[in-house]
């Protein structure tokens, strides 16, 4: 049986996280930290510009972690949460505590990936 009030917590802190990193990132971007007009040693545009590329991949998957969050808790607001995207039935209660914003349960999702 799903315990929805743990699996809830549990999402809320997920989001509480990445919304925390996505922040550092944000603060930590070479593009929004650097003058770049005061950028005068050769190499060192190439290294900000690494950095920045680097920043927007881990945004980038953060967003998409974000937003398979984001959509656990609607499904758990309407009633909707626990059951697979594919098949309709229910996804088991282990896999939802290992992985609370799961969408397919592992049958599905083992085909899903092998037919990859």
């Amino acid at each position: 049986m799903i315990d929805l009030k743990k699996i809830k917590g549990k999402v809320e802190k997920q989001r509480h996280l990445i919304l925390s990193k996505l922040g550092r990132l944000k603060r930590e971007d070479p593009f929004v930290t650097e003058d770049r007009s005061l950028i005068v040693e050769p190499g060192t545009d190439a290294a900000v510009l690494s950095g920045h590329e680097t920043t927007v991949v881990l945004e980038e998957r953060l967003k998409g972690g974000l937003k398979e969050i984001e959509s656990a808790l609607k499904k758990i607001k309407k009633g909707t949460y626990g059951r697979c995207e594919r098949c309709k039935k229910p996804i088991d209660a282990l896999r939802l505590e290992v992985k609370p914003q799961a969408v397919y349960c592992l049958k599905c999702e083992s085909e899903i990936e092998s037919s990859k």
